[in-house]
């Protein structure tokens, strides 16, 4: 019996010090855990809910709509002071809200910090950076309830998504890469005004570049201002195409050059949509309609010859500023080239500029 008793107390000795030990130990281990994920545990998880996005297209991101929606709440009723912003880039964006236990939404598109934010990505192509969020309880004097921020990578203003699975079809954005404000679209409309000061016999006698001239216009002399366009971006800023394969309607990015990345470059060289883009600037410059055409692996120009909306389009074959060719003749080769895409059976996608600029999309300088 004594020593049935003796077992006893060893057995449970013995479970007594396994239980201590599995104990120390599953603390050690959860310990460990806590300390490896540290940077996921917030003080903001019993108020905020949010998808943070993992990159940025920056040449997007005067257009888009919103950057991203965030979801806040207060156990009690609280009135809540709600701040986004990605030091570096943007500005600070707060609102104010009441806020309860059920979720609210917010969307959220903090301002740029300014033009030179989005140029300081041009050299290196992209950058790591922080989204930060902010959530302060005004009526306790302002104290942080909730102060977070998730990696981002910012994409240079050059870089173009085609397509995405999230948004679909980008290629309106393009409408953005146009800027008829731009400095040296200012200096290249003055060169093209110029040129039919010298020679207005080579553009049905244009007095001066005057758009559709209130409605005025003939489509002849739409046709001549867009010729002298081209004339001087081939004969006086001897731009130059390069060839190479846009992926329009693909799930791929590419780099596509704002017209000052070209014009300003000693040796301006450019592929077939950003030499579309220059002209499609000019041409919105002079209170005219372009339109940019996008069939499989090319761009070309558009210009409705009139300001009636239902005006014809021409066409300009921008791969001809190779040299020796005036716009005369890409003029041709743009409508020729157009009429055999619908032959085809191939519709060109055209994006209409100024409906664009309606929609909201905006010269991104």
């Amino acid at each position: 019996m004594r020593t049935r008793y003796l077992a006893l107390v060893v057995a449970l000795c013995a479970l007594l010090a396994g239980s201590v030990a599995y104990t120390l130990l599953g603390l050690g281990v959860f310990a460990r855990y806590r300390l490896a994920n540290a940077d996921f545990a917030t003080t903001c998880d019993d108020t905020l809910a949010w998808s943070p996005p993992q990159q940025i297209f920056t040449g997007f991101y005067p257009n888009q709509p919103s950057l991203l929606t965030l979801r806040f709440r207060s156990a009690t009723p609280a009135l809540l002071r709600v701040s986004v912003s990605i030091p570096g880039f943007t500005q600070e964006q707060s609102v104010t809200e009441e806020a309860g236990p059920t979720y609210r939404a917010q969307a959220f598109k903090p301002p740029l910090l300014g033009a030179a934010a989005l140029d300081a990505l041009v050299g290196p192509r992209q950058r790591a950076a922080q989204l930060r969020v902010s959530i302060q309880n005004e009526q306790r004097g302002g104290q942080t309830v909730c102060d977070t921020s998730a990696p981002v990578t910012l994409l240079s203003r050059q870089w173009m998504r085609w397509s995405d699975p999230a948004t679909g079809d980008n290629a309106p954005y393009l409408a953005g890469w146009v800027t008829p404000q731009a400095s040296v679209i200012t200096d290249l409309v003055g060169q093209v005004a110029a040129r039919i000061a010298l020679a207005p016999q080579n553009y049905d006698n244009l007095p001066a570049l005057y758009g559709y001239d209130q409605g005025q216009a003939s489509a002849d002399a739409v046709r001549a201002q867009v010729n002298a366009i081209f004339d001087t971006l081939q004969f006086t800023y001897h731009l130059r195409y390069a060839a190479d394969t846009i992926l329009y309607g693909q799930d791929a990015s590419q780099l596509i050059q704002l017209p000052k990345d070209v014009l300003s470059s000693p040796a301006p060289t450019g592929m077939c949509v950003e030499t579309t883009v220059i002209m499609a600037a000019a041409v919105e410059r002079l209170g005219m309609r372009p339109f940019i055409v996008l069939v499989p692996g090319h761009a070309f120009l558009g210009v409705a010859l009139g300001a009636n909306p239902g005006a014809p389009l021409a066409y300009w074959e921008t791969s001809d500023l190779n040299g020796g060719i005036d716009g005369a003749q890409a003029n041709v080769h743009g409508g020729m080239e157009y009429n055999s895409y619908q032959d085809q059976g191939t519709t060109p996608r055209l994006i209409d500029v100024v409906a664009e600029r309606q929609r909201g999309i905006n010269p991104m300088e």
